[in-house]
């Protein structure tokens, strides 16, 4: 009995064995298939900014496509999703190489699929960084956070980075709660409307992104004369251009570069696809954490902000 026994567990430990050798010579059968080279991949799958007629999309980043083809000597398929959720997911499963977000898109895509930022694009009127300011009427009495408690507050929008989230931060740091502490708040859907109210006096305080400020005086919106601003915020960046963590490095270099050279090699590309950029630089995932650290402090789920 003990010798059929141990006969029973030395074919079953030899079958265990055999299971557990074939389960590692599959895995790492699929492992060695997964690492790509440059020269294995024939065609770059771009995920495009979600939110506009499909087809006017592609046709807007035609001329990015010809031009990466050229360049990096690949074919180049263009891919506009319903929504940045699908972006994500298409990346997550490889259909993407890729890919346009938002910043807390990003952030998403690169908690949940395998993404990192690549290319951040520095536009004329803003450049790559955000800056998000509260602003207040010169009479108001108001220098500091502190002293908003009891006063009424513009906010742009729910899902304005630099116009709700990042100033709301803010507050929450000095100890305001905007719920709470502000004797009423507001969301007036655009930052030249936040602008507007402080300097007709029809809020005590507003939050603005820099550039937007800047905008609006140059139009005659506001002077100089109409606000001060008493909180500036840390810089922020846009949204990148990320790609899928695993491609081969050679190939991340080649994409990089193609960006970065782009106003010299083709200022016909930016004109079409990026009207108003200046240039392309390198992004790292460090850029975005202070949109993490803020969604963090306000319990915010991420999911939500996309």
């Amino acid at each position: 009995m003990i010798v059929s026994i141990l006969s029973k567990l030395k074919k079953t430990s030899m079958l265990m064995f055999a299971v557990l050798l074939g389960a590692v010579l599959l895995v790492t059968g699929c492992q060695s298939k997964e690492v790509e080279t440059s020269e294995e991949i024939a065609k770059l799958s771009i995920g495009l900014v979600p939110g506009e007629d499909a087809q006017q999309i592609i046709e807007k980043y035609d001329p990015l496509a010809k031009y990466l083809e050229r360049v990096l000597d690949l074919e180049v398929e263009l891919i506009v999703g319903t929504d940045y959720t699908e972006t994500i997911e298409a990346m997550r499963t490889g259909k993407l190489d890729l890919g346009m977000y938002g910043p807390f898109s990003y952030i998403l895509a690169a908690d949940t699929a395998n993404a990192e930022a690549a290319i951040l694009a520095s536009y004329e009127d803003m450049g790559i960084y955000y800056e998000s300011y509260i602003i207040t009427h010169p009479e108001s009495g108001i220098d500091k956070i502190s002293d908003l408690k009891g006063k009424t507050f513009a906010f742009v929008d729910p899902a304005s980075t630099a116009g709700y989230l990042i100033p709301r931060m803010y507050m929450e740091k000095e100890g305001i709660n905007p719920d709470k502490d502000l004797a009423s708040t507001t969301f007036l859907g655009g930052h030249d409307a936040c602008a507007l109210a402080v300097k007709k006096k029809q809020v005590d305080a507003a939050s603005i992104v820099k550039h937007q400020l800047e905008s609006a005086i140059n139009a005659g919106l506001i002077s100089e004369d109409d606000f001060k601003i008493i909180h500036t915020s840390d810089r922020f960046p846009g949204g990148p251009m990320a790609w899928r963590k695993d491609l081969p490095e050679d190939l991340k270099e080649k994409i990089r570069d193609a960006f970065i050279n782009m106003p010299e090699e083709d200022i016909s590309v930016l004109r079409t696809a990026f009207p108003k950029l200046v240039k392309f630089e390198v992004a790292n995932d460090s850029d975005f954490d202070i949109l993490r650290q803020s969604a963090k402090e306000l319990n915010l789920d991420i999911k939500e902000l996309i």
